[in-house]
């Protein structure tokens, strides 16, 4: 084979790879259209502000290694995130903002590893959600400041409806601290 037809060879196979890749990434999108309804904005009396934290992925819990595609969290960025009383906004850049109402707020956690980003233990704090299909999924962000973190979690904890329980009560956040699949 010539050096050309090589090339040529080598083009067409990355085009295909990167046509399934394309391919898949749509239908994960599309299986995931149900999760989100990006709601109406927020008006409740603001808890806490965190502007260009970074945003990780959202998984469902208990499923770390398991990307949602869900519009407005597709994709790893910097988010500005807003948690009032009546619920939590998530703004990636680039991306359509998520309203999520208090009544699907289930509570904070922490992780040491997400679908694309690993980092010491309990270096991610999780937002848990309910998704619109009823399912629970949990949105993960990377604090600059380890007081941030800790202010994120006390004003998740505001957010949870009054006679609601928390998913579970660790020593600085209102949920597990690790998916199973964590601990193993």
């Amino acid at each position: 084979m010539s050096r050309t037809g090589f090339a040529f060879l080598m083009i067409a196979i990355a085009a295909l790879v990167l046509l399934a890749m394309w391919l898949g990434w749509r239908g994960r999108a599309r299986r995931h259209r149900a999760f989100a309804e990006h709601g109406d904005a927020l008006v409740g009396m603001v808890l806490g502000t965190f502007p260009g934290v970074s945003y990780v992925s959202t998984t469902p819990v208990g499923a770390p290694l398991d990307r949602l595609s869900i519009p407005g969290l597709q994709f790893k960025g910097f988010a500005d995130l807003t948690l009032r009383t009546d619920g939590a906004t998530i703004a990636v850049t680039g991306e359509p903002e998520v309203h999520l109402p208090a009544e699907r707020v289930l509570g904070s956690g922490v992780a040491s590893r997400r679908v694309g980003k690993a980092v010491e233990r309990d270096g991610l704090s999780l937002l848990q959600w309910r998704a619109a299909d009823g399912s629970e999924v949990e949105s993960s962000f990377r604090f600059s400041q380890a007081a941030d973190q800790l202010r994120f979690a006390d004003a998740v904890a505001q957010i949870i409806p009054a006679g609601e329980t928390p998913l579970a009560t660790g020593p600085h956040t209102h949920s597990t601290s690790h998916t199973t699949q964590e601990d193993a």
